[in-house]
């Protein structure tokens, strides 16, 4: 009667600590895949995040050459046909885990979706990027929304200037694009992943966060842009 109390208090006490307990038998399994004691198959869910679950740095330069057989392995670990003659609870976590991975890598492999995502591991997703028109380029984008009226107004032989006008402006939003993207990859990335790891550091990592934020939100603003572009100037 007395071992379910004991067995609560024993997983309640873990989790204070900061441990993880086999699922089988309770035994302190750290953050290992397989239980170091009993060798069951563990959740990988119990990490906190997708850089975890691939047992990777939270950095935002992440080599491909090293994501891709990272993942390959633990694929091939956890592939639910290794457990299909293991018990339910195994199968189970193996198709977890294989899901889990999938999404983390995913996620993990694009330099965007990547920096998205460490935004809201380090604020929350109520910190996630927001869509925002770039200010310096907010008198062209209004100007290009009025071409885009204009255009799909006019009869269709009348509409050869408002293309080649479209057409240019196209290529000058292409080009603020690819500069956000360059900043956010090149100086940014390297600035985040060099970051001390001291109190002192604080102000400064705020401020890389909100840098980000800020120039994913741009570069989204300016992908749907250039989406409505690209769509007129084909179809229209």
């Amino acid at each position: 009667m007395m071992a379910e109390p004991v067995m609560i208090d024993h997983l309640a006490a873990a989790a204070r600590e900061g441990r993880s307990l086999c699922w089988y038998c309770r035994e302190d399994v750290r953050d290992e895949p397989l239980c170091p004691h009993c060798v069951k198959i563990q959740p990988l869910g119990r990490n906190s995040d997708y850089f975890s679950v691939m047992g990777l740095p939270r950095k935002l330069e992440l080599d491909p050459r090293v994501l891709e057989p990272v993942f390959h392995a633990l694929s091939r670990r956890f592939h639910p046909d290794v457990y299909r003659l293991a018990s339910p609870r195994e199968r189970v976590i193996a198709l977890e885990n294989s899901a889990l991975l999938n999404q983390a890598y995913r996620t993990l492999r694009d330099p965007f979706d990547r920096a998205a995502y460490l935004l809201q591991l380090e604020e929350g997703r109520a910190s996630e990027a927001k869509e925002a028109a770039p200010q310096e380029l907010f008198e062209e984008i209004l100007e290009v929304q009025e071409l885009l009226a204009d255009f799909r107004m006019a009869d269709p032989e009348e509409r050869a200037p408002f293309r080649a006008a479209l057409a240019a402006k196209r290529e000058e939003l292409r080009a603020a694009q690819t500069e956000r993207a360059a900043r956010l990859t090149g100086p940014l990335f390297r600035a985040w992943d060099a970051l001390p790891v001291e109190a002192g550091a604080a102000a400064r990592k705020a401020a890389l966060l909100d840098e980000i934020r800020r120039l994913l939100g741009e570069r989204s603003y300016l992908r749907r842009v250039l989406t409505s572009l690209d769509d007129a100037l084909t179809h229209d």
